[in-house]
């Protein structure tokens, strides 16, 4: 098996984030490659989930905060998605529109999920055009108001006889598509004709999706090193060096940058503050939790998108830590054991998340104290309590909380008080959180179907 097989199937192991589609996660409960032990197998159910939250204190609002009332930012016409988080800093603002979850219309983006390869990697939005990286590491350019194909360019390594790799991601900015791949190459592609403007050949896999900031582009390959790149020419500017982790969760999380610091997370559960001018490491904190009671919670990997607002950095790990730091000195403003794999939303004064248990609460982020939780649904068969779910998201939009989940559905959610306010089907799995521009929602489903929601 090659070396790049074998990280996409520790990759494809790793993913706990599924039910029904039982391929995409099948051999979770093993998440370090070649199978598995038979006591492995005993501890998880099915679908290869395990709750790590089954064993904590549950989450419950803090009577100190019953009189407050939580005021959204107002909403803000956002034209642009052009980085995997929204903005550079993964903190996207309250969107205008209405989030009322009625299908405008559906296209196609290429090539789905298979036994080889997973979706993960969000679509971004760039002056009026969506940028897609689907599973054959084709780039698909569409018309964002009706999903008709302006360029698709498929991508291939130069020196590599592999077919298939998991990993990568775009953002477009300035005219350019920025390009991670899991073949171990970068490249820059002209948005308006897909042609290519520059690329970077590595030797490793990469496994996040890029952030563009400040003339430069970002990227974590598999052994977890972080590359900043020249975004004129993709020569490399510095590199960081973080403990190399095997057991990760499937996704195309991504640095934030925010002025002159990159906060980078990776699979070890670290989370690295480095400058972004030369590299240097101004702190780092671990994310991950001492006296875990299963394999899987073990997996310390940062998977969702640290997020940068009010000189603040907020970050969850899989193993089950929120947390709350000090972008300037590192320290800890406050922490939570909360496990997750989604990037929290963070605006006014409250941050919301959701964990590996489908709950969606609402979080004080000056103290971390809880506001109102919200256990969405939780299996296929809730009687039964079979097919565990797994929930992708939040963003806002028009003051509501939008996510959807690995049965297709999605909702809408007041940030209030967390009552469900519109329900929508995509039919098909969903494990990309949602993005929006325009007043409307875009959903990429694990077949690589486009569906826009007003």
């Amino acid at each position: 098996m090659s070396r790049l097989v074998s990280i996409a199937a520790i990759a494809a192991a790793a993913a706990l984030s599924a039910c029904s589609t039982a391929q995409r996660i099948g051999d979770a409960v093993w998440p370090f490659g070649g199978g598995g032990n038979s006591d492995s197998t005993s501890t998880a159910p099915q679908d290869g989930r395990v709750s790590i939250l089954t064993f904590e204190q549950q989450l419950a609002p803090d009577p100190a905060l019953a009189s407050h009332a939580i005021v959204t930012p107002p909403a803000v016409a956002m034209i642009n998605w052009n980085q995997p988080g929204g903005e550079a800093d993964n903190s996207p603002a309250n969107a205008a529109g209405e989030a009322n979850l009625q299908q405008a219309w559906r296209s196609n983006l290429g090539a789905g999920s298979d036994d080889h390869v997973s979706l993960a990697a969000p679509p971004v939005i760039s002056e009026g055009t969506l940028f897609f990286l689907d599973a054959e590491t084709r780039v698909h350019a569409v018309d964002a108001s009706n999903g008709r194909e302006l360029w698709a360019e498929r991508l291939r390594a130069h020196d590599s006889e592999d077919r298939h790799a998991s990993g990568g991601g775009v953002a477009a900015l300035g005219g350019r598509v920025f390009v991670t791949t899991g073949f171990g190459f970068a490249v820059a592609l002209d948005a308006a004709s897909g042609a290519e403007v520059w690329r970077f050949e590595g030797h490793t896999p990469f496994l996040t999706a890029p952030t563009v900031a400040g003339g430069r582009m970002y990227a974590t390959t598999s052994d977890s090193e972080l590359i900043a790149m020249d975004a004129g020419t993709g020569d490399v500017q510095w590199t960081f060096q973080a403990i190399a982790e095997s057991a990760r969760i499937l996704s195309a999380s991504s640095v934030a940058a925010s002025e002159d610091t990159v906060i980078a997370p990776f699979a070890s559960g670290e989370l690295t503050a480095l400058l972004a001018a030369n590299g240097r490491r101004v702190w780092t904190d671990s994310l991950s939790r001492t006296g875990r009671l299963t394999s899987l919670s073990a997996i310390n990997d940062i998977a969702g998108r640290p997020v940068v607002d009010g000189g603040v950095v907020y970050a969850a790990s899989h193993s089950g830590v929120l947390a709350a730091i000090d972008i300037r000195t590192g320290q800890r403003v406050w922490s939570r054991a909360f496990a997750s794999t989604q990037t929290p939303w963070v605006g006014g004064e409250v941050l919301f998340a959701v964990n590996v248990d489908g709950e969606l609460a609402a979080f004080d982020r000056a103290t971390g104290g809880v506001f109102w939780v919200r256990q969405l649904r939780r299996y296929e068969n809730e009687e039964d309590r079979s097919g565990r779910v797994s929930w992708a998201g939040p963003i806002m939009v028009g003051g509501k909380l939008v996510l959807a989940n690995s049965v297709g559905d999605v909702v809408a959610v007041s940030p209030q008080n967390g009552t469900v306010t519109a329900t929508a089907d995509a039919g098909n799995p969903v494990f990309i959180p949602p993005v929006t521009a325009g007043g409307v929602i875009y959903l990429v489903t694990d077949e690589a179907r486009l569906i826009v929601l007003r």
